[in-house]
Order: structure tokens, then sequence, then C-alpha cells
């Protein structure tokens, strides 16, 4: 008997620790998401079948509707069998936020002066040995170099021929530059080196750099009470891939000249103009992941959305009809229809939150789907803005990728909740303490009613 009863127990425990290392599984393969966010007097429900149910704080059974009166974050328990305890759900009851979406086309200056210091690199001299002149003189990759010896610089050509007419009359030269906004002066000797084909020697100062123009993008959405903005829906990256680190960049007025039509291969690109620093329209100070963001300095053209719209949370996006806003012809904001046929579920930060396919047969026609310029353009669903335009398909231009609105609202200091009191909820060592005393409880009663 008691072999049998020892065999019992340890069958119910090898059962018990097989349930307890697949709750990931059970979790993935139900679709329980570990975070909500709703806004107040949301309808909000999972809508578990059996043998799954939801329980809160005190232990009761949740059959309907989620509490999201206030204002707060309450922790719920999913239950296997009623008292097998799988996971849990956080539910974040913050305020709506609303924003002007976008669809303005706009020019990217990464610097308002000056030229951006890429990377460093080495230079080998006409006597074979190899120096860094801009990394000596205490040149770092992200400086703006605004200046040789008193001449400013806007293009990277300037540079080459400043350093090799003024290197023939002095050995070292005064270069300032801006680092973390301070103006500092730096003394670089250039290296003579021998450009192949060239019989004089060609002076350099080992340094990359950037044009501060990066192009044309679209605006996603601003704020029209803080004039906060977020706009391109991607990093803006150097020549070799690597983020830039924007210190005195802004956007400023752009229209598009014309398309550059896409196809497989090939993706299009927007043909844009803008004048530069006469047409500012806000500063940046940040280039991260999901864009570039910063603040508005004056209004922008007028916009198709007369009031603000509801950000949608990135578990409200469906797969379905949607609508992009962008410019095709000068600064002409328009609507055209695509579809979301790819949603990923995200439940923290994430770029490609979403593939869309073109489906407006005019846009299809002037364009062949999306294409370089659109980054940024906002996509609407519902009379939501759930996202902005990121990348194109390479190989399919009618397709490309979204992020998620609410990571960009996020990252441009819009919808954080501050100081909300937090409902009771289940602390994690409770949690596994009610695991333990659940199975052990359980365990001699099986015992107990086989021996019975």
């Amino acid at each position: 008997m008691r072999k049998i009863v020892l065999r019992v127990g340890l069958t119910l425990i090898l059962a018990c620790l097989l349930a307890l290392a697949t709750v990931p599984y059970w979790v993935a393969a139900v679709g329980i998401p570990r975070e909500l966010k709703v806004f107040p007097g949301m309808e909000l429900s999972l809508d578990l079948k059996p043998p799954f149910t939801v329980h809160d704080q005190s232990g009761l059974k949740v059959t309907g509707l989620f509490d999201t009166e206030n204002l707060g974050t309450s922790i719920y328990r999913v239950n296997l069998f009623g008292w097998l305890p799988l996971t849990e759900v956080v539910v974040d009851v913050v305020p709506l936020v609303r924003v002007i979406p976008g669809g303005h086309s706009i020019g990217v200056l990464l610097s308002s002066e000056g030229l951006v210091v890429a990377d460093l690199g080495a230079v080998i001299g006409v006597d074979g040995v190899e120096r860094f002149p801009a990394r000596d003189g205490g040149i770092q990759p992200g400086d703006i170099l605004l200046s040789i010896e008193g001449h400013s610089l806007r293009r990277p050509e300037q540079v080459s021929q400043l350093v090799n007419s003024l290197a023939k009359e002095k050995r070292v030269l005064e270069l300032v530059i801006r680092r973390n906004n301070r103006q500092l002066t730096v003394e670089v000797e250039p290296a003579a080196s021998r450009v192949f084909g060239q019989q004089e020697p060609t002076y350099l100062l080992g340094i990359f750099l950037e044009d501060p123009s990066a192009g044309v993008g679209t605006m996603s959405f601003y704020d029209e009470e803080t004039g906060r903005f977020g706009a391109l829906g991607h990093t803006i990256t150097d020549s070799r891939g690597r983020p830039l680190k924007i210190e005195s960049g802004s956007i400023v007025e752009a229209a598009i000249d014309g398309i550059r039509y896409g196809s497989r291969g090939s993706p299009g690109e927007k043909v844009g103009f803008f004048h530069g620093d006469q047409d500012v329209l806000g500063t940046i100070d940040s280039n991260t992941s999901f864009g570039i963001f910063g603040r508005l300095e004056r209004a922008l053209p007028e916009s198709e959305f007369a009031e603000p719209v509801p950000v949608a949370f990135a578990h409200q996006v469906r797969l379905g009809p949607a609508e992009i806003y962008t410019v095709l012809h000068g600064n002409r904001v328009e609507r055209f229809s695509v579809e979301i046929i790819k949603v990923t579920n995200q439940t923290k930060p994430g770029e490609k939150g979403m593939v869309i396919e073109v489906t407006d047969e005019r846009l299809l026609r002037e364009t062949g789907g999306i294409v370089q310029g659109m980054s940024g353009s906002p996509i609407m669903q519902n009379g939501m803005l759930v996202g902005a335009v990121t990348h194109v398909f390479v190989n399919n231009p009618t397709k490309g990728y979204g992020s998620f609105a609410e990571w960009m609202v996020y990252e441009a200091g819009l919808g954080k909740v501050q100081e909300i009191p937090a409902k009771q909820s289940f602390s994690r060592e409770g949690f596994f303490l009610h695991v333990e005393k659940e199975f052990t409880k359980r365990l001699f009663s099986a015992v107990e009613n086989r021996c019975g």
C-alpha cells in the first residue's frame, strides 16, 4: 500500500512539474497577453474559454469585462482548471492620448551649420607611415565640424579644398567643432599623402564627413499643446549604417517635384526639394529606432485633420483596411488605401510592428507602391492613429513595414503616465507561494482519496 501511495504521489508531483514546465507553451498557444493598456471606460475582456479562467486581486473569477473605470494598474491571474496559475496579466488604465496626424513632406537637416563627423580614419603618409591627424587632434565621431581657419563649412568638398590650400602655408590648422552643445577649438596637423595617379602630395585630415542634409521624409504626428512631433518612423544612420547622434538638427518645409517609380528590386523615391534655414519648422532632439523627435517652432501647413485623433495601443491594431497620409505632388497631403496584412504581438517597444500592402489604384499607378520619402507617413485605422510607414520591401514595393504609433508617442515624450496609484496586486512571491500551496494541498488530497 505504501508503494502505491508513493507511486501515486510521485506521479502527481511529476505531472505538476510537467504542467509548470509547459506554462510558457500554454500562454503562447492561447495568446494570453502579458500587459494591456486601455483608456478609461474602454470595454476589455480576454474572452478565454474553459479550462482557462481569470481571477482578480481578491481571487474572484472575472466572467465579464475588466474594471477600467479608474486610472491605475491592476494585475489579474489566469488559471488552468480554475486553480493552477498560468500567468499574470497587467491591465494599465491610462489617459487617452490624442495627436494631429501628419503626412506633410519635410526636409531633414542633421545640423543647422557645419558638417557631421561620421568617422575617423588613418592616412598613409608619403613616407609610408600610418597617421591619424583628426583623432590625434582630439576630434571624435559625432562632432560637428564648423570651420577651418575661420572658413565656415557647408559642403564636404569644401574641406579638401581648404585643407590643401592652407596646409602649404601652415603646418597646423585650427578647426572649430561643436560637441554636446559646446564649441571647441582644436589643432590638427594634416598628413601629406600620395594619392594614386597624382604627382603632388594631397593633404588629408583622416576624417569622414556627412552632408548635413539627410533628405526628404514625412511628418508622422504632432501635439498642438506641447509642440512635440514625431517623424520618419526609423532611425537616421550614417553611410556605414550606424545611428547618428543629432545635436542641432532641424526639420524644414519640403515640396515634392516628382516620383521615381518603384519596381521589384528597385525601390522608388520621392524627388523633393527644400531651401534650408528660412523654412525651419522645428528642431530635432532625438534620433531613435522609431524616428526623429523634437519640438515645432511654428505651425505646419494646413492639415487634413481639424481635431486631434486618438492614438491606438499596439494590441488594438487589427488586420484589414487602413489608410496612409502622404504627399505625392507639391505639399498637398492626400489619403490612400492600404491593407494591414500582418500585426506582430508586441507588449514592449519594437520595430516593424506591422506589414501593410498598398491597395490604392492611384498610388500603385503613380508610385508602384511604397517609395523612399514616404517614411513616417501616418497609418490610420478606425479613426485612430495606429502607426507610421517605415520601410519598403525591396522585392515587392507594394508592401512595407510600419511601427506602432504607441511606441512613437512614448518616444516623443507624450502619453507617459506619472504617479498613477497602482491598485492592489499580486506580488511575484505570493504568486509562486500560491502555486506551491495549491500543489501541496491537492497532492495530499489526491493521495488521501486514493488511499481511502
